[in-house]
């Protein structure tokens, strides 16, 4: 027998009263757990998300986790995703990497090895290059955003790019500028990293074969914020037009800001990581104007409007246009799962791709399954992009590139 004569009387109210509080807690939860089941009787599946969800590409990185949502939720509005005669409720986990390769690798054994997700969206090319041998032991599906070349190769079963990217867009974007645009005497500036290489290498190729003068290029690190030093180089070697490449959009911002105060009269493009509004919001309507960039989603789409409408409504903002990539690379996951007929092995799941597409994007674009000419492997979403100006503060739809 338990002994409490030792106890004060104060004590023993107190653990009595929070034992019949916790054990009331525990039916109420119990009852709408078991009235859930009855109504549903679904299980779940789940979704991992491992993106910049703060710092300067959290725009990039709350886009990918509300996307995912959005698919996730209208799935389930359905009663669930049918696979095989079986019902699963689809939940999205999303966790912060800051960025980060290191921060990626805990976050995905977290959701791998704790929470039980077969099923990864990366959001990063530091995230994708420290987990692509991961992806591949463990058989887990990957979706990643990753613009480097290295991401996906032709040993990739179960790693997947979820958009084009710009050795796909940027010959089509490249040749639009050329036919618009006089400006030919180009410096192009990147961040010091997997993303920022590639589209140095990338772009720097395509404009010399188109002709463009390539003056200059220049790589930073994420975490600089006064860009003077770095502009007041540029400036001097007088270039009629800075390509920004990979920056991300809220750093695009205020390197433009600064370079305007600096006195550059020229040109700014975008090859690669758009965020139109982001950028505005950094540079200043004034100093943002003009600029050409490459867009994810056309803001006057009908497809584009609702899914924005929806983030909004959950986080009271609104959404970086690369939501429309995520949203639609779940949906593309989400076909093939019911493809496979089997959610739990992801050997299925991963062949069953070549079943889903092609689809219609968000957009009524065609979503293909491509890869091989670029990768060595067909494991690339080939998606539909957007030539855009920035004319009075807004992106205005100039052309597509694909």
């Amino acid at each position: 027998m338990i002994q409490i004569s030792t106890l004060s009387k104060n004590i023993f109210k107190e653990t009595i009263m929070k034992l019949q509080k916790s054990a009331k807690t525990f039916v109420v939860g119990l009852g709408l757990s078991v009235g859930l089941l009855a109504g549903a009787s679904a299980e779940t599946l789940k979704i991992g998300v491992i993106a910049a969800l703060t710092g300067g590409a959290a725009p990039w990185g709350m886009a990918a986790a509300e996307g995912a949502k959005i698919a996730a939720a209208a799935a389930n509005a359905k009663g669930g995703l049918d696979v095989g005669g079986k019902k699963y409720q689809v939940e999205v986990v999303a966790y912060d990497d800051q960025y980060k390769a290191a921060d990626a690798v805990a976050a995905y054994n977290r959701l791998v090895r704790q929470d039980g997700a077969k099923y990864v969206i990366i959001m990063s090319s530091a995230g994708a290059l420290a987990l692509k041998q991961n992806i591949e032991d463990d058989k887990i599906i990957g979706l990643t955003s990753s613009y480097s070349a290295k991401a996906i190769d032709a040993n990739s079963r179960y790693m997947f790019r979820l958009f084009s990217v710009s050795s796909d867009y940027l010959p089509a974007m490249i040749g639009w500028m050329k036919a618009n645009y006089k400006e030919r005497r180009v410096f192009m500036l990147n961040p010091n990293d997997e993303t920022g290489w590639d589209q140095t290498q990338v772009s720097g190729r395509l404009f010399k074969q188109n002709g463009y003068e390539v003056i200059g290029q220049d790589l930073y690190e994420r975490t600089v914020k006064d860009f003077q030093p770095i502009f007041t180089k540029i400036i001097a070697m007088k270039p009629e037009m800075i390509d920004l490449g990979g920056t991300p959009p809220a750093t695009a911002g205020l390197m433009m800001r600064q370079a305007r105060e600096m006195g550059y009269k020229g040109l700014f493009m975008k090859t690669g990581g758009a965020g139109p509004r982001d950028i505005v919001a950094g540079a200043g309507k004034e100093a943002a104007e003009g600029m050409v960039s490459v867009l994810y989603a056309d803001p006057n789409n009908e497809g584009y409007k609702r899914l924005a409408a929806e983030y909004k409504k959950s986080l009271g903002q609104e959404p970086n246009e690369i939501i429309v990539a995520f949203y639609d690379a779940t949906n593309v996951l989400l076909q093939a799962i019911q493809k496979a007929g089997d959610a739990r092995d992801t050997t299925k799941v991963a062949a069953a791709f070549a079943k889903a597409l092609p689809m219609k994007s968000a957009q009524g674009d065609l979503l293909a399954l491509g890869g091989n000419t670029s990768a060595g492997a067909g494991q690339q979403i080939i998606s539909t992009n957007y030539i855009g100006v920035i004319k009075n503060g807004q992106p205005v739809v100039v052309g597509k590139a694909k």
